[in-house]
């Protein structure tokens, strides 16, 4: 082994005596040859233009081998941090398999293609009678963006309330190239509706409609009233909803794909119970249209939820149970049992068919523009009257919001005539104001700040 490595830092000479006891133990370290050296190509290798099963890495300028010896196991190990994250395959002119380098770069840096430097180091073996000595050929840092489609920041709904009016889909706050799923309510009162997609690009631009690799996009021609298909920017059709009522279009634009799902779930349903003296109603909004209902009431004794604001058809009954949790069915077999009276979360999941209560003992302002700042609350006054939440309070310049409990999970904010859950702050200006919070349920809140 001396020998070996006295060979690795000696000039090349035509005298190779001191490989005749090669290293058979895979675990020492490798050998230097001088003159034996990896160099990383120099263009960077751009895998969305890669046509080969395999995509060339690094070159080896290489020395030759003592007689009798032949160059195998020609490996890249690569690094984060520092350390070995995984080991690809090579062969000695640098190449390794596209698909292979493709996925190394996506675990490492994601899936958007941006240009890498990936952090390499090649070694091979050189191998006599079964037995190998390692070669370190060095370090290279080869420049690899990864393959991947165009998917823009945002994208809009076209054509069914006009085709320059664009509705933007929603998305998560993952980057697009993480989580390429974007989903849209489509609610439209006419049949044979056409939809088109258009992008971010296009509507900074101005023109919703215009077309190529990042523009307007549309089912294949053919599939127009399809339910599902793939979505396309040459030539893209226009999607059709063949009836009247409430659709999810969902696309997944890393794969280009899309799937309309008419939904069944109406945008409210409908508390009723001792508190409303069995008579008025309570609203809980569903905006995704997904089943899941959420309001806000003051209850006392039992009650139940209906579809209807007028009537009775269908309505939702305890089939297990208590007044806090529990499933429920329209062939339910009771009233939800009453608790203990005081201001509740409701929230029922018409999904799998369950409901539960979350008491609201405090809802507070607080904010910037507060006395106690963004660490204390000013707490309201609950007025069963008309269902209000109150406060004087002397404000200074600057932003406010609403929130319930002392937390965050139960927050509004965003306009004051339509308050939001989770909404933005809210703005107001120096003075003592009378404040005014309704709370019910999305699209029905609202405050007053009205200036003493």
């Amino acid at each position: 082994m001396a020998g070996l490595l006295l060979f690795g830092v000696a000039s090349c000479t035509d005298d190779y005596t001191d490989w005749a006891s090669p290293q058979t133990n895979p675990q020492e370290d490798a050998i230097t040859i001088p003159g034996y050296q990896a160099t990383a190509v120099t263009s960077v290798i751009d895998l969305n233009t890669v046509t080969t099963d395999s995509v060339n890495v690094f070159t080896l300028s290489g020395a030759t081998l003592p007689e009798g010896y032949s160059l195998s196991d020609v490996r890249i190990d690569v690094l984060q941090d520092g350390k070995i994250k995984t080991t690809l395959n090579s062969n000695d002119k640098g190449q390794v398999a596209a698909s292979e380098l493709q996925s190394t770069v996506q675990s490492l840096y994601g899936k958007r293609p941006s240009e890498r430097d990936l952090s390499v180091n090649v070694y091979a073996d050189a191998v006599k009678n079964g037995a190998a000595v390692i070669i370190n050929a060095g370090a290279i840092t080869p420049k690899v963006v990864p393959a991947a489609p165009f998917i823009d920041e945002a994208y809009y709904l076209i054509g069914v309330d006009g085709w320059d009016n664009a509705k933007a889909f929603t998305h998560s706050a993952k980057d697009v190239y993480e989580d390429s799923i974007f989903s849209i309510i489509i609610n439209t009162s006419e049949d044979n509706q056409e939809w088109q997609i258009t992008t971010k690009t296009n509507v900074d631009a101005g023109n919703m409609q215009a077309e190529g690799k990042t523009g307007v996009l549309g089912p294949v021609a053919g599939s127009e009233t399809a339910t599902e298909g793939s979505l396309t920017t040459s030539s893209p059709a226009k999607g059709k909803l063949g009836e009247a009522g409430i659709y999810r279009l969902t696309i997944d634009m890393w794969n280009y794909t899309y799937t309309v799902e008419k939904l069944n779930f109406t945008p409210y349903i409908y508390e009723i119970g001792n508190n409303t003296s069995w008579n008025g109603v309570c609203p809980l909004a569903c905006p995704a249209f997904d089943g899941k209902y959420k309001g806000f009431a003051y209850l006392e004794g039992e009650f139940k939820f209906r579809p209807n604001i007028d009537n009775w058809d269908g309505d939702f009954e305890k089939v297990s149970g208590d007044a806090y949790e529990g499933t429920i069915d329209a062939n339910g077999a009771s009233n939800i049992d009453a608790p203990e009276p005081g201001f509740y979360m409701m929230d029922v999941d018409l999904g799998v068919m369950t409901y539960k209560l979350t008491a609201i003992t405090t809802i507070g302002v607080i904010g910037d523009a507060t006395p106690g700042g963004w660490d204390t609350d000013t707490d309201m006054t609950y007025d069963k009257s008309d269902n209000s939440w109150n406060a004087t309070i002397t404000l200074n310049d600057g932003t406010i919001k609403f929130r319930a409990n002392d937390g965050w999970d139960i927050n509004w904010g965003g306009s004051r005539d339509n308050l939001t859950m989770n909404g933005d702050n809210i703005n107001v200006t120096a003075g003592t104001y009378k404040i005014k919070l309704i709370v019910k349920c999305e699209g029905m809140n609202s405050c007053t700040i009205t200036k003493q």
